[in-house]
């Protein structure tokens, strides 16, 4: 649908868990999102090697850990892509398969590092973006004001209402401080390769599919 607003949620989860799951939900909300859509990427251009967990495993683990929530999808289309999987690709073939606006979920650490993205600026130009915070994170409103002003190269206003900068002429670039659950797939990874319990870290489902294929235990 033309009018709907569609979220972008992309990253390894390697595993899923409830870190990734609660700002998604934070932001379908704050953002008025009507979907999500969580794209597990083939291969991230700075982890070539990602770790030991193929694509299908995380797809399906992503599929488990949402398919009770109305309005958050998976997409598998960076299995499609030219790999390492550059956003500015997955994006930019997004666009032509859905009709509605799309906005860029991101984290500030990984947004923080945009000048070195490929085609970022083609990627500014394509879609607006939600830059939230995760935990342990550095950085604040005024230091994303900075940044977004070296990467465009033109400052953006601050408009409160929406919670956004803009511009008069591109994609506005939101900016959300909610939900900073103290979770990451690399220590839940530790955890599960050292044995110790992930209980009450990700959604049952997806720890049941994990442990019954031994997905990261030290033997795999």
């Amino acid at each position: 649908m033309a009018n709907e607003r569609i979220g972008l949620f992309g990253g390894t989860f390697d595993p899923i868990h409830f870190g990734h799951l609660r700002v998604a939900e934070e932001l379908a909300i704050h953002l008025k999102l009507d979907r999500v859509l969580f794209i597990p990427a083939a291969q991230q251009p700075h982890k070539p090697r990602h770790g030991p967990v193929d694509f299908k495993h995380r797809l399906a683990m992503l599929e488990l850990a949402i398919n009770e929530r109305a309005g958050f999808e998976t997409s598998d289309i960076e299995a499609g892509l030219p790999l390492p999987s550059y956003t500015v690709n997955t994006v930019r073939a997004l666009k032509q398969k859905e009709a509605g606006e799309l906005i860029f979920l991101v984290g500030y650490d990984s947004f923080s590092h945009i000048k070195s993205w490929r085609g970022y600026k083609e990627l500014m130009d394509m879609t607006a973006m939600a830059v939230f915070q995760r935990p342990g994170t550095v950085g604040d409103r005024r230091s994303l004001l900075s940044l977004l002003g070296e990467a465009i190269g033109t400052p953006p206003e601050w408009e409160p209402s929406v919670g956004a900068f803009v511009w008069p002429d591109r994609p506005c670039i939101y900016y959300y401080e909610g939900c900073r659950l103290h979770i990451s797939s690399t220590d839940l990874r530790q955890r599960l390769a050292a044995g110790d319990s992930v209980r009450y870290l990700l959604p049952e489902a997806v720890r049941d599919y994990l442990n019954k294929r031994g997905l990261y235990s030290p033997n795999n």
